[in-house]
């Protein structure tokens, strides 16, 4: 009976032994298929990500010029902002320095028009009392008041 249960477990060994084999294979090449899918769409995902950051790479560079160029147009325009108030203020320095001449013109003026006037009603003064006093003799003659040139100043 040794030699029966023995010839009958060898076959039933090897048979279970080749199933197993058969399903180790099975799931090998499951798992390997299930693997070459999941590196398929890392691939793909890697290519659409390469992609991806060409454009990004490009996009980059072209506001980086952009930038570049804003950057020149907005120091050239502070330039320009610099060098016109610098000439706003030295226009502003002339026109302050004309107002001043004009205000001392007017003052020499006001006080000219005033030392006229005082002479004026100095002189009709005069001319009054001396039709008052009579012809007795007859005083010489003054020159008439020399009128002065106005004084011009210099800038």
């Amino acid at each position: 009976m040794a030699s029966n249960i023995s010839s009958l477990l060898v076959p039933f060994l090897l048979t279970v032994g080749c199933v197993a084999l058969v399903m180790n294979i099975w799931n090998a090449k499951k798992v390997n298929k299930s693997l070459a899918e999941n590196v398929e769409k890392a691939q793909a995902d890697l290519m659409v990500a390469m992609d991806t950051s060409q454009d990004c790479s490009k996009q980059l560079e072209g506001k980086s010029a952009d930038m570049q160029a804003k950057d020149q147009q907005l120091a050239s325009l502070t330039a320009n902002v610099n060098t016109l108030t610098d000439e706003k203020n030295q226009i502003q320095e002339q026109v302050n320095q004309l107002q001043q001449q004009i205000d001392q013109a007017n003052s020499e003026k006001d006080a000219l028009v005033a030392e006229k006037d005082k002479l004026t009603n100095e002189l009709q003064a005069a001319q009054a009392a001396k039709p008052a006093e009579a012809p007795k003799e007859e005083a010489p003659k003054e020159d008439p008041p020399k009128e002065e040139a106005p004084k011009e100043e210099a800038p």
